[in-house]
């Protein structure tokens, strides 16, 4: 049970029940919370339950973040029920919230600027703004672009929301996680290109997406490419003691609960290939992607991809960089490799 302005509160599980009014207390800090994802708003509801005022500060207009512009869009009663949970901590008579300004050193506000303020701490939970790029020869072409810019796309983040992306009929997405398979799903079902590429750098058994995520597209599997790249992969497979069967199995799981293809678009996986430079045409349009081929090697319990020293090339419209996200640098605080640098005995 806590006692929270003027009301009391009590904890059921991620909601907040309330009990009853109770006299007026007074705040013992006021703390800046920069972000309104997930780990932001619950933050900001630790902090008010131990009544502290907090102030949230967002660069959206609606709060939320990876939650509410991150998961697909059809996705309805999981986005709802994470609003519905959202909505009750902004209710919060100790929270204050502040959307569509951002902050940094080239923001609306900078961190020296809101220190200023008289803030007794500053919390920031704002994610991996930034974008992570492979450095590959290359990658400036028209047609090569970041997971993240297609995700706020789909999802109506402005200024994403209006932007045009032209990727053609042929789009390649570099991943084997389930934001690959929610951008495939867009491709296939919303976009219905005629070939949808998944490049994975290593092989079957290292794909991380969910079967439940894969439901969506995998009427649109091409089962004889996917027959023959595991034929081709199998020895490589084996030779470190993993099963094709089982991973060729795991691929095909989703086929009793597929959703009812939509489009004619084929798609299909190539394992074992690790882009090593965009082709662009004399204009600078993307014209392809050539990718090593490699092999999987133990390296402790891990299993990682070695190139074995030769190359080949996937004709290509356009691909997509699902390969996870770094933290802004323009932020103002210092960055260690994608990472904000932490203090190692924090105040």
């Amino acid at each position: 049970m806590n006692e929270i302005g003027e009301h009391r509160w009590r904890p059921q599980g991620r909601l907040l029940i309330l009990e009853e009014n109770v006299a007026d207390s007074q705040p013992t800090h006021l703390v800046a919370v920069i972000g309104a994802g997930p780990a932001g708003l619950f933050a900001a509801r630790e902090l008010a339950l131990n009544n502290v005022r907090v102030v949230v500060f967002n660069r959206d207009i609606k709060p939320g973040g990876l939650a509410e512009y991150g998961i697909y869009p059809d996705k309805h009663r999981m986005k709802e029920g994470l609003r519905a949970q959202f909505r009750q901590i902004l209710a919060m008579p100790l929270i204050d919230y502040v959307g569509h300004l951002t902050v940094g050193a080239q923001a609306d506000l900078s961190l020296e600027a809101l220190r200023a303020l008289g803030f007794s701490a500053i919390l920031v939970s704002v994610g991996a703004q930034g974008t992570k790029k492979l450095g590959l020869p290359g990658e400036e072409a028209r047609g090569v672009f970041h997971a993240k810019d297609l995700v706020y796309h789909y999802n109506r983040l402005p200024p994403f929301s209006s932007r045009e992306f032209d990727v053609g009929q042929r789009v390649g997405v570099v991943g084997a996680g389930n934001v690959m398979a929610d951008i495939m799903n867009w491709l296939v079902r919303k976009r219905q290109v005629a070939e949808a590429v998944a490049i994975v750098r290593r092989g079957p058994a290292e794909v991380k997406f969910d079967r439940k995520e894969f439901e969506p597209i995998v009427a649109n599997l091409d089962q004889s490419a996917l027959s023959a790249e595991m034929a081709r992969v199998a020895p490589m497979m084996r030779a470190i003691g993993q099963d094709p069967e089982q991973a060729h199995a795991f691929l095909l799981a989703a086929l009793p609960k597929a959703q009812a293809p939509v489009s004619s678009t084929r798609m299909r996986f190539e394992f074992l290939s690790s882009p090593s430079a965009i082709l662009a045409d004399d204009s600078g349009r993307m014209t392809g992607v050539r990718v090593d081929d490699t092999t999987l090697v133990r390296s402790g319990s891990d299993t990682k991809a070695k190139s074995l020293g030769t190359s080949r090339v996937i004709p290509l419209d356009s691909i997509v960089f699902a390969i996870g996200d770094k933290v802004d640098e323009a932020f103002g605080l210092p960055v260690q490799g994608t990472s904000f640098v932490k203090a190692t005995a924090p105040r």
